[in-house]
């Protein structure tokens, strides 16, 4: 299991950078290419996760790769990552850059949770007032649970707005149970 906290001092340490040379969209770009060559040459994820295999080595593979495609930043920050043996944490720093760079672009993730399939314009609404309410562009993201019954649930970061039929069953349950009858 990677930790999380090494990965985000890492994007961290390297958004830092992106905002100094107002390249934060570019670098962006860039990490999810590295991540997305990673994922897709066969054995290349493995190779580097390989503890046995000399830095050198994977710092040679990694210039032969990315050398023509990437900046010189981003080829001397992903050297610095096999130097300090974090290469299996690529990814997860990818992840965590997106995550600081939404955050600088004011923009928020949210889950939305329905009991069946919700229309692109309806969402677009949905995301327009909620965006309206937190003063940031939000973002959903659809899911179907059909056990809702109807109604939809809002995730957004620690906060849920829950809409379901599920939940205005349940207070209403509760409700009648502490109701007195005379």
């Amino acid at each position: 299991m990677l930790n999380k906290s090494v990965a985000r001092r890492y994007a961290e340490a390297f958004f830092g950078i992106a905002q100094g040379a107002q390249k934060i969209e570019d670098y962006q770009q860039e990490l999810e290419y590295v991540v997305q060559v990673i994922d897709e040459v066969e054995n290349l994820k493995e190779y580097f996760g390989h503890l046995l295999i000399p830095a050198k080595e994977k710092k040679e593979v990694v210039r032969k790769i990315f050398a023509e495609r990437i900046s010189q930043t981003t080829l001397n920050f992903l050297l610095l990552i096999i130097d300090k043996r974090r290469e299996s944490y690529i990814g997860l720093i990818a992840e965590e850059y997106k995550l600081l760079a939404d955050e600088a672009r004011n923009i928020t993730k949210a889950e939305l949770v329905s009991a069946q399939e919700i229309s692109d314009e309806e969402i677009k609404s949905l995301s327009e007032a909620l965006s309206a309410t937190t003063g940031k562009t939000v973002q959903l993201k659809p899911t179907v649970d059909p056990s809702l019954l109807g109604g939809v649930k809002i995730r957004i970061g620690d906060q849920i707005i829950d809409g379901t039929v599920t939940k205005k069953l349940e207070i209403l349950k509760e409700k009648l149970k502490q109701a007195k009858i005379s």
